[in-house]
């Protein structure tokens, strides 16, 4: 017997925190992965903690590129499910697989033959250049897996199936700390492969997440319970869909990153390897943080790109007002017990001297910065949930070029201290948040919603 499940999005309090709080915590358990991980490798020293920096922005160049492919993937297949139209749920899925892996392909050959010279571009020394030359060969193969994840957990999302997400972040994950603790030191029979076992710890993760969620789309049987025939034929067109939609949001993702690649740069030109691991530290947190906020953002674009299928657009703005009090009100909390015990997160990385003292006034600038976080990625994601992804690469290019300036002119012209560099986080998000929230006010979004 066929089972029409309903695919219309709940969107009440209790429906969106049901959504967003298996998406935050698939999202929170590999962000303190990647905590332990530079916690680790603190261990080591402080130049393989601030190589980690550097050698970690540039894979999340990549990693963004298929985050921002899976955002457009994410926006058609919840558009699709709001029109009922099930069938192409999966046909858009199986595409974007397509374009992904051939994209993680050029990607790898790119690191291969270039990411020393890279390296050396960057500032980094000779030696430091081989080992984070070394690592990137290893760890970039890892695209080939996290883009399938990524977008097979996007199809979950679309189904509203997220408390999966959080089953496969915990395989993952405890696969990874695992790992990171026996190829990094040696422990569990395994060989001692320092800075360069933390790539191989992350790239079997990523494997075996990618293989776990296999395992869950095959057990849900979407053909019985969701109505869904999976169509494996090649079409045109829905390539070209995901492709035009997915593209603009993939140049976004990439420039913003290769951004922040550029601070980790100018970061590791003009301050001590002590302050470039406090930076690293504070990409951690960064990325620990906004968890929720981006979990926030993915559930912004399934649940508006759902309404919109639905024909439900005037419901848009109540439901994006629900949301931003949510997600502000969880990351205050965060916030506050962050502030008040900063101890116990910058103790975590095994470091001396001044690193603590540093590091206190720079977490301060983090912690506000993880506040407007939480409002910009929400409409940020509503405009993306539109289809208008060529207007998200525009805003996103106003907040990068003010970034820009702003580092450029602080850490490399005036060499202010490192705590007023990362206030770049409070100019990036704002110069994000002001152009939505105009844009969804008096934009033209209303016209030609179809595609």
């Amino acid at each position: 017997m066929i089972n029409n499940t309903s695919l219309k999005v709940d969107t009440s309090i209790k429906g969106i925190i049901l959504l967003t709080l298996p998406i935050s915590m698939a999202k929170l358990i590999p962000e303190l992965n990647y905590l332990f991980n530079a916690a680790f490798l603190g261990h080591i020293g402080s130049k393989e903690l601030a190589l980690a920096g550097i050698t970690g922005v540039y894979y999340l160049i990549f990693s963004a590129i298929g985050y921002g492919l899976n955002n457009a993937l994410l926006s058609i297949m919840s558009r699709r499910a709001g029109e009922d139209n099930r069938n192409e749920i999966f046909s858009s899925l199986w595409h974007g697989l397509i374009l992904g892996l051939g994209l993680a392909a050029i990607f790898v050959a790119f690191t291969w033959a270039t990411v020393h010279p890279i390296m050396r571009w960057a500032g980094v020394e000779s030696n430091g250049a081989k080992m984070a030359g070394s690592f990137l060969n290893i760890r970039i193969c890892g695209l080939f897996f996290l883009y399938s994840l990524q977008m097979q957990n996007a199809f979950l999302i679309s189904l509203q199936k997220t408390k999966y997400l959080i089953i496969i972040a915990i395989i993952q994950s405890l696969t990874n700390l695992a790992l990171d603790y026996g190829l990094i030191f040696g422990h569990f029979g395994l060989p001692a492969l320092g800075f360069n076992g933390a790539a191989y710890a992350s790239v079997i993760s990523e494997f075996l997440g990618m293989l776990t969620v296999i395992a869950i789309i095959y057990s849900l049987d979407v053909r019985r319970r969701f109505n869904i025939i999976p169509d494996f034929k090649i079409k045109l067109q829905t390539i070209r869909l995901v492709f035009t939609q997915g593209f603009p949001l993939m140049s976004q993702l990439a420039i913003s990153t290769g951004a922040w690649w550029v601070f980790f740069i100018l970061v590791s030109r003009n301050y001590t390897y002590e302050e470039q691991a406090v930076s690293q530290t504070m990409r951690n947190l960064f990325g620990l943080g906004g968890v929720f906020s981006w979990a926030f953002g993915s559930s912004a674009n399934t649940i508006i790109s759902n309404l919109i299928g639905q024909g439900r657009q005037e419901e848009i703005f109540a439901i994006i007002k629900k949301m931003v009090i949510i997600s502000v009100s969880g990351m205050s909390i965060f916030v506050v017990i962050l502030n008040l015990y900063p101890d116990l997160f910058l103790g975590l990385f095994g470091q001396s001297g001044d690193f603590v003292n540093i590091g206190l006034s720079t977490l301060r600038v983090v912690s506000t910065a993880m506040i407007i976080l939480c409002v910009g990625v929400i409409w940020l994601n509503a405009v993306v949930a539109t289809g208008k992804t060529n207007i998200v690469f525009w805003i996103e290019f106003l907040g990068i070029v003010s970034y820009l300036v702003y580092v450029w002119i602080v850490i490399e012209v005036m060499k202010m201290d490192l705590e007023v560099a990362w206030m770049s986080e409070w100019i990036y998000w704002i110069m994000l948040f002001l152009p939505s929230f105009f844009y969804l006010k008096y934009g033209n979004w209303r016209e030609d919603l179809k595609y």
